[in-house]
């Protein structure tokens, strides 16, 4: 038998030798010893050290530091210290190529080229802890007058977009596009006599190569839908714009809007419903939809589930007898209709190739659910333990699909913090309920083909505590909640763990003209956020909080 022959790969490098002459510190010869090791046995004693351990030692030397931010040693270490799913509020619609793209993670996470492992740990510990960066995106020139009435932003996040609007009234109402390096724009909405801004609602369909779409709505009921490019925002145009054939309850104003292009869907704050159809170029009124016991505040969330399919999930505030308030959900299915050629005869009103959207089933639910007529024991022990949490009124309510979130108001205010009605202003003080602790309920939607389990069901979890002081406004996506308190306070919780930290104390803030802000009892006050940042706004006020630092 022949002798077996050496691989052609070259041989390791000789061990260094040693000379009792040279005079050489303890530390430099074990750091030598140590180097002496190859890059396996390096990296398999690096996964017994924490992060903190791993970036003290990207100081030691360049080895050492290329060594120390593998990708796959900080793969395995988010995922024994995150979990697998995600990063929670993750949306990601608008992609990135630095391998810094949050997207929801597979059953088995596996190892993608262009994914930043330390950069995904790095964002995911600042969320738990709350270290961020805060700027001014709009401060204010000057003191505002106390005898204006304050001035609502309305908010959308895009990716590396800014896009913000207020109420100030005017004949050509203004939105403000502002993008991650500086750049600055506005677009004009034209009207015919004065009005102002209501509402933003950012589409959530797959964009075209840099241009997203949103539409905008005016007090008049007239929208428009623009196209922006959240890179170069100078270039951003209007593709339709909507004017109604009558100022009515149905379109004057319009508090909540979901898109999901081509399909539109505005509340008003009558709470009616109403559908358009987009795909045409213009906006074609699909259905409307009434309800007399639903109530602002309101959430909207708008998704597709198959082709032609969406599914339109509303939290919002219901009245509990005698004069409380509680929380409730609805589910709309709507779909495309087969075209014309495959109806019969009699739907001739459809425009030829033309596939019709339309309501095909609602679902509704209540977290308090009173029985009619006598009760037992056993329903009268479950109702007295919903009793307990209804509230005197109700400061903000949402919902991301998956889980809703019920902020109570301080009943020693005197205005509400919200866009609600006047029935959830009652004056009738609330001792059953704290407004600084929230009320965390599951939403469960089961597929209506199950029979047995086909009603909708909305589950208390646990109530939120830690916020000191009532909570003004609610933020919600993807099993993350932000609270931003009447205080100034703002909360981060994650309602899969059932953890939440604070982001930022009560009024701490770089001027003292902004706290001022924060004190007045008629403040507007709204809140935002993605996988990276929050965006907060008391009247005209906005300020962003980064995490990706």
């Amino acid at each position: 038998m022949s002798k077996h022959r050496l691989s052609p790969a070259p041989l390791p490098p000789p061990k260094k030798i040693h000379l009792a002459e040279e005079s050489v510190t303890s530390s430099s010869s074990s750091q030598s010893a140590f180097d002496s090791l190859s890059d396996e046995l390096i990296l398999c004693i690096f996964t017994r050290l924490s992060f903190s351990d791993l970036c003290a030692c990207q100081a030691t030397s360049s080895n050492w530091y290329r060594l120390a931010t593998d990708n796959e040693l900080w793969r395995n270490l988010y995922l024994k210290t995150f979990g697998r799913p995600r990063l929670r509020g993750a949306r990601g619609f608008v992609g990135r190529t630095d391998g810094r793209e949050i997207k929801s993670l597979p059953g088995r996470a596996k190892a993608e080229d262009l994914k930043d492992w330390k950069w995904m740990f790095r964002i995911s510990s600042n969320w738990k802890t709350g270290r961020c960066a805060m700027e001014d995106l709009r401060p204010l020139a000057e003191e505002p007058s106390t005898s204006e009435a304050p001035k609502q932003s309305h908010m959308l996040l895009a990716g590396p977009l800014t896009i913000t609007a207020t109420t100030e009234s005017s004949l050509s109402p203004s939105i403000y596009l502002q993008n991650v390096v500086g750049e600055e724009h506005t677009l004009i909405c034209p009207t015919e006599q004065t009005s102002h801004i209501t509402a933003l609602a950012l589409d959530q369909s797959a964009p075209s190569p840099g241009h997203i779409r949103f539409a905008s709505f005016l007090s008049s009921g007239d929208f428009r839908i623009f196209s922006v490019n959240h890179i170069h925002p100078t270039s951003s145009t209007s593709e339709l714009s909507y004017t109604p054939s009558r100022r009515s309850h149905r379109v004057c104003p319009i508090i909540r809007a979901a898109y999901h292009h081509p399909l539109l869907i505005t509340l008003s704050e009558a709470f009616t419903l109403s559908t358009y159809d987009l795909s045409s170029g213009s906006a074609v009124l699909i259905q409307t939809l009434h309800s007399f016991t639903s109530f602002p505040p309101t959430s909207l969330v708008l998704s597709t589930t198959a082709t032609a399919t969406y599914k339109l999930v509303l939290a919002y505030a219901i009245p509990v007898y005698p004069a409380h308030w509680s929380v409730g959900a609805t589910e709309v299915i709507i779909a495309g209709l087969p075209r014309k050629s495959e109806l019969p005869h009699s739907s001739s009103l459809l425009a030829p190739g033309h596939a019709a959207l339309t309501i095909i089933s609602t679902r509704t639910t209540r977290a308090l659910d009173v029985p009619q007529g006598w009760v037992d024991e056993k329903k009268l022990s479950l109702m007295r333990e919903q009793w307990s949490r209804k509230v005197s009124r109700v400061a903000d309510t949402q919902t991301d699909g998956k889980f809703v979130v019920l902020a109570p108001e301080d009943p020693g205010s005197g205005t509400s913090s919200s866009s609600s009605s006047d029935l959830t202003k009652s004056s009738h003080a609330s001792s059953f309920y704290s407004p600084t602790n929230l009320q965390l309920y599951r939403l469960s939607l089961p597929s209506s083909t199950t029979l047995s389990t086909s009603a909708p069901r909305l589950t208390f979890v646990r109530t939120l505590h830690g916020q000191l002081g009532p909570v003004a406004a609610l933020a919600l996506s993807d099993g993350r909640c932000v609270s931003f308190g009447v205080n100034g306070s703002i909360w981060v919780w994650d309602l899969e763990s059932i953890a939440g930290t604070e982001v930022a104390t009560a009024a701490a803030h770089r001027d003292h003209s902004f706290n001022d802000a924060l004190k007045l009892a008629d403040a507007k006050r709204s809140v935002m956020f993605d996988e990276r940042r929050i965006v907060t706004a008391v009247n005209e006020r906005v300020i962003e909080r980064r995490f990706d630092i």
